[in-house]
Formats: C-alpha cells, sequence, structure tokens
C-alpha cells in the first residue's frame, strides 16, 4: 500500500476530516463557542467525551 504525503501547507501530527452536523447542532456549537473558535470548540468537547469514556 502507497504511503500517502500531506501537502506542504498541511500540518504535521494533524489530519483535516470533514463532518457534518444537523444546522440547530451547528448554530449551538457557533453560539456557544464565539466567533473564530470553532474548531477548538469542537476539539475540547472531543477531549472531554474521551475522558469520560470507558474502554472495554
Amino acid at each position: 500500500m502507497q504511503e500517502k504525503k500531506k501537502a506542504n501547507f498541511d500540518r504535521t501530527k494533524s489530519t483535516m476530516k470533514n463532518i457534518r452536523f444537523e444546522d440547530e447542532l451547528l448554530e449551538q456549537i457557533e453560539k456557544a463557542a464565539g466567533k473564530g473558535n470553532f474548531s477548538k470548540w469542537v476539539k475540547e468537547a472531543c477531549e472531554m467525551r474521551l475522558k469520560h469514556k470507558k474502554y472495554d
């Protein structure tokens, strides 16, 4: 299997993912996150969820 190379502008140790949000959920997130903080807010929410998840 051939390795994928990232473009020069891509950050190391991170990968861009596309995700679809329901309109109502997106509005709530944007309101809670504030202007310009969407990605940070979503990442923090994911980290909080992972901390509380118990793995078998």
